[in-house]
């Protein structure tokens, strides 16, 4: 499990959750994703540099003080740009250390919320940001799966991600026995969701819908649960 203001994720057996580990992440961890070989995908939608330490620091001190740190995040992921100062995403081998290379920025990666692995084992992303809001394909750890050259952790869809005008503020995303990656879309108007909007505006912090990519990853079996199984 990841931690929403701290920088790690959680590791204990079902049968026994006294026994928990802590293996460090980056900052507000969102979704994870485990491939075929356990290793474990982390989104940072803070990012692994200064910037997002501060911003969780910011975040704490407002709850103890009764303030909304929902909304110190969210205005803080919408305007985020890919980068050294914007999302990652960390990997973890199996026994919690850190793939080499990790954590992965890049110009696709603005605001990472969840992750999901195809059945080549390459991992898709969504991103909760604003005005753009890309999903973005990264090369996994069998990089014989990737593009000629490639090494883990890289992207493999364009620069800024793949975009399109239906794509806003994601939050989670999942790939179907088809290849079809499914991914939700999120808030329309940031300032609808807090305070007291107008009435004519107030619907708009909601679900806007869902937009489906056909075909565009590996097909995985279903049901998911567990690690992804490709055909």
């Amino acid at each position: 499990m990841t931690n929403a203001f701290g920088g790690h994720v959680t590791r204990f057996p079902a049968s026994d959750p006294s026994k928990a580990e802590k293996f460090n992440s980056g900052w507000s961890g969102s979704g994870l994703g485990i491939d075929s070989q356990g290793n474990v995908w982390v989104t940072n939608r803070l990012g692994s540099s200064m910037r997002g330490e501060y911003l969780v620091g910011h975040m704490i001190l407002t709850a103890k003080t009764g303030g909304n740190s929902d909304e110190i995040l969210t205005r803080a992921m919408a305007k985020q740009t890919g980068g050294s100062d914007g999302g990652s995403v960390t990997l973890l081998r199996p026994d919690g250390s850190q793939y080499p290379g990790s954590p992965f920025r890049g110009g696709g990666l603005p605001g990472p919320w969840a992750a999901t692995i195809d059945g080549d084992d390459n991992v898709w992303i969504s991103n909760f940001a604003a005005p753009n809001s890309p999903i973005t394909e990264l090369c996994g750890v069998r990089t014989e799966n990737c593009p000629p050259g490639f090494k883990t952790g890289d992207q493999i869809s364009p620069p800024g991600g793949y975009a399109g005008g239906g794509l806003q503020m994601q939050t989670d995303l999942a790939i179907g026995p088809a290849g079809d990656v499914w991914v939700m879309d999120n808030w329309e108007d940031i300032d609808s969701c807090f305070g007291v909007p107008p009435e004519s505006v107030s619907t708009r912090c909601g679900g806007q819908g869902v937009t489906v990519f056909f075909g565009m990853a590996k097909p995985v079996r279903a049901p998911q649960i567990g690690p992804a199984r490709p055909y």
